[in-house]
């Protein structure tokens, strides 16, 4: 027997017959979630407060926040998952007690026949986190070495790769606690930032440049040499946005490339690594950027925006109120103002994604005119620099009526700006 043979009869039909047989047992041909009702913006809008249910503050100014989601909060952000991929899937998940169940559906990208990879996941309780008890494909069970070997070998090769690390440093533990799903977050301000830069993997690269080059343009025929107001460069962006939508019909896409430029250059972020390699990008100018004639405004503004539009919203929230209850122990003082701005933001980059109708009407509104309190409204008037003392005798904490009432006056103020409008 030659080894040509020796290696067909021996290697290659053998993992053929076994390459079939897990074929026949992982495929199936009928949908194991049917299609849900929820219509995509639901799901968008849902992913986008995942966070929003509970976030607890510990009041001895540690470094820990605790997250509580609900399994229809887990079903949105799973079905969103498949839009992003554009992917025609369903997901479903339920958490009844101490375990979590997530059943999904995914149909081959084949057009007959209708061939479909059904899977299921279970996972109980555990300290410090939970654990995966079973998970299926169609109907191979996998056993849980096999299903940590390929979890941990799709986290470590894959581009997820940096998506794990940073999750690594932020996620302290989970939990499945009372029907909800419990993840203690570090308050790393490094891990954060990684956090926040992954956020450029949501747009396009070329969209990036193209409105990378654009802010360099606008800045470099400014007769301004050290301060430019955000609306402006909000209004000649936008234009821009607008006349490529027309001509591509993703205006979502372009306000998504758009707002990434413009959050990173008004908070002094280099984007150049995340830009085209084959085409040498314009470095802007750099000027610092005011909204409502400051700084610091347009910073936190612009940071919220930018991360309420990767789909979550209460985390941009979280964070700004995070900092502010950080920056009262650490010695800037709470400052309604900044937490203002950081609202304001999650507001703004929530309408220029939310819909490809909200998308258009905000770039028909901002690129023309120049107006800043058409997206973000007067907060001159605000409390700012309130230690602890005077925070505590004002507001007491975060939790009470007091303070809650003092941020939802914020919220209407906000909500009556233009862009905000139904």
């Amino acid at each position: 027997m030659t080894y040509v043979h020796f290696f067909i009869r021996y290697l290659v039909i053998p993992a053929f017959l076994t390459f079939l047989v897990f074929l026949v047992l992982v495929i199936e041909t009928r949908p194991l979630v049917p299609p849900n009702q929820d219509p995509t913006h639901e799901y968008l809008a849902r992913t986008r407060q995942l966070l929003n249910t509970t976030v607890q503050f510990s009041q001895t100014g540690g470094l820990e926040r605790l997250i509580i989601l609900t399994d229809s909060d887990l079903t949105a952000a799973a079905n969103f998952a498949f839009l992003q991929k554009k992917l025609e899937g369903h997901a479903n998940c339920s958490i009844k007690g101490n375990r979590l169940k997530l059943v999904a559906t995914v149909r081959l990208p084949i057009k007959s026949p209708r061939l479909f990879l059904n899977f299921r996941v279970i996972a109980d309780d555990g300290e410090p986190h939970a654990v995966i008890k079973q998970v299926k494909l169609g109907r191979l069970a996998l056993p849980r070495i096999v299903v940590k070997a390929l979890l941990n070998g799709f986290l470590n090769f894959t581009p997820l790769f940096r998506y794990s690390q940073v999750g690594d440093k932020l996620v302290k533990e989970i939990r499945i606690v009372d029907g909800r799903l419990q993840v203690t977050v570090n308050w790393n301000r490094d891990a954060l930032s990684q956090a926040k830069g992954l956020i450029t993997d949501l747009a396009d690269k070329e969209r990036l440049l193209v409105y990378n080059d654009k802010l360099a343009e606008i800045i470099n025929q400014s007769q301004l040499k050290r301060f430019m107001r955000l609306g402006p460069l909000m209004q000649h962006l936008f234009a821009l946005a607008k006349s490529r939508s027309e001509s591509n019909d993703d205006p979502i896409a372009e306000n998504r490339a758009l707002i990434l430029v413009l959050s990173a250059y008004v908070n002094g972020k280099n984007i150049a690594q995340w830009l085209p390699s084959n085409h040498p990008p314009a470095i802007p100018p750099r000027r610092e950027v005011l909204l409502n004639r400051r700084t610091d405004t347009a910073q936190h503004f612009m940071a919220s925006a930018a991360l309420a539009m990767s789909g979550h919203s209460t985390l941009a929230n979280m964070i700004g109120l995070a900092k502010e209850m950080n920056d009262t122990h650490s010695g800037s003082g709470f400052s309604f103002t900044d937490l203002a701005a950081d609202q304001a933001g999650t507001l703004f980059g929530k309408t220029a994604i939310r819909s490809e109708e909200k998308a258009r009407k905000v770039q028909a509104i901002l690129s023309q005119s120049a107006d800043e309190s058409l997206f973000m409204p007067n907060i001159k008037d605000l409390p700012e620099n309130l230690s602890p003392a005077d925070f505590a005798v004002r507001f007491k904490d975060i939790q009470s009526p007091e303070f809650n009432a003092f941020k939802r006056q914020i919220e209407e103020r906000i909500l009556a700006c233009s862009l905000y409008q139904p």
